[in-house]
């Protein structure tokens, strides 16, 4: 009964440590929302599973290197048929969190052994343990204490992909360490070597700080560098644009001093009642006009035309169309989905002004861009908070056969390229929020 109670704590503290591994996963490269059951099914049979291996394995070693690969290449396996577009990054965060878990392990294992704890009992022996239960306790709950501190600091922004070289370098020198106290630990027990547990686990502790201190210092100048870079990126756009807006106030100057020549011609049609010809010369100055103030907010030219588009199809309905755009190096999608993206939610945005009633029309659409992420919200106002089923809005239009799709196309492209969505209706006020990683 003992021995049972002992394999039943070490398998829930085994199974609590691979679910710790999937709430990093959903933080960084799984989309939790979008599961589906049989997904949901294969993480919690991982879980489980391999959870049920690690109790067992744990009541008879401390620590198996064997069984620390096993639930590596399980916990990626799995992870990767859930995103194998992301496998990269699955096999590194993985990896790391196994590692990281086992070098806690064997810290709080020789501090164990260094307060009078039996080496041996506590490393391989089959009996109840409360120790061995404690220590792997104390492991959890120091990785509990990371996790929270990190989730209130990265305030949900992730930059891994910028990363993946110091990660993979990160992965590889934990891997070393922990095979090296592994092998450690089995010359203790072999009579090879009579280390002591303070030694063994001020030593481990040195070694993490150092590395840790050294990854940091790369992190750190790896942000600068690509901060400066992306300065340097807008600085040089900001010096294009300037030349642009240049080059543009010259042509509005010579079309200025060429007026007098196009108001004789207008005056000699309109003399001879030429009305045809008047309304063709018009329209080719309106079009030479239209050409030179082209407006730009991104650089991305496909996105102001569409921007310039939606936003004289408002004005013409009496709209109020604001835009707040940084200048982007590029897009993360084709030009086509970037017209059925912006172009959808635009016209979304513009057929729920057309119902109202009231003066107090209007659309509001920001782009940011912030450490390697687009941000896009269009917000927009309504008349009346929209019904919902399941999740969706249900559309008051007659046919509704043709309603839904653009927000599928919408949710398709976002969910291709790795992005997230977010629709909020505050009072009067529909916000649809889009982010994307642009690396």
């Amino acid at each position: 009964m003992e021995r049972a109670t002992h394999i039943i704590i070490l398998t829930l503290i085994s199974c609590f440590e691979i679910w710790m591994c999937y709430q990093i996963l959903y933080r960084t490269v799984l989309e939790k929302r979008y599961l589906q059951t049989w997904q949901k099914i294969l993480i919690w049979g991982n879980i489980l599973g391999m959870g049920i291996v690690l109790g067992v394995n744990r009541n008879i070693f401390f620590f198996s290197n064997i069984m620390l690969w096993s639930c590596i290449f399980c916990t990626m396996l799995v992870t990767v048929i859930l995103n194998v577009k992301k496998w990269y990054l699955i096999i590194e965060i993985v990896s790391i969190y196994f590692l990281f878990v086992a070098l806690l392990d064997l810290f709080f294992f020789f501090c164990g052994i260094a307060v009078g704890n039996d080496f041996n009992q506590v490393f391989r022996a089959c009996d109840y343990s409360g120790e061995k239960c404690v220590l792997f306790t104390m492991s959890r709950i120091g990785i509990v204490c990371i996790l929270l501190f990190l989730k209130r600091e990265s305030k949900g922004e992730v930059t891994l992909k910028k990363a993946q070289v110091l990660l993979l370098v990160t992965a590889g020198i934990l891997t070393v360490i922990v095979t090296g106290y592994h092998l450690l630990i089995y010359d203790i027990l072999n009579g090879l070597s009579d280390i002591g547990g303070w030694s063994a686990a001020c030593s481990l502790l040195a070694i993490f700080v150092v590395v840790a201190f050294c990854l940091g210092i790369s992190w750190k100048n790896q942000s600068l560098k690509q901060e400066n870079q992306i300065l340097e990126v807008r600085e040089k756009l900001e010096l294009d644009n300037m030349r642009d807006m240049t080059k543009a106030l010259e042509q509005n100057r010579i079309q200025v001093h060429d007026m007098r020549h196009h108001m004789i011609i207008l005056r000699e049609y309109a003399l001879k009642k030429e009305y045809e010809a008047i309304e063709t010369y018009l329209d080719q100055l309106l079009e030479s006009y239209v050409e030179v103030q082209e407006e730009r907010w991104t650089r991305i030219r496909n996105l102001d035309i569409l921007l310039s588009e939606k936003k004289k199809e408002a004005n013409l309905e009496n709209i109020r169309f604001q835009i707040e755009a940084d200048v982007l190096q590029s897009l993360p999608f084709k030009e086509t989905e970037t017209s059925v993206l912006f172009g959808n939610l635009l016209d979304n945005g513009i057929e729920a002004c057309k119902k109202m009633k009231t003066e107090k029309r209007w659309i509001r659409v920001e782009i940011r861009q912030r450490k390697g992420f687009l941000f896009f919200t269009i917000a927009n106002s309504i008349g009346k908070r929209p019904q919902e089923k399941d999740g969706e809005f249900v559309s008051d239009k007659e046919d509704k056969k043709v309603h839904g799709y653009g927000l599928k196309s919408i949710r398709r492209i976002v969910k291709k390229y790795g992005g997230s969505f977010q629709c909020d209706v505050v009072e009067e006020e529909v916000k649809i929020s889009i982010s994307f990683s642009n690396k």
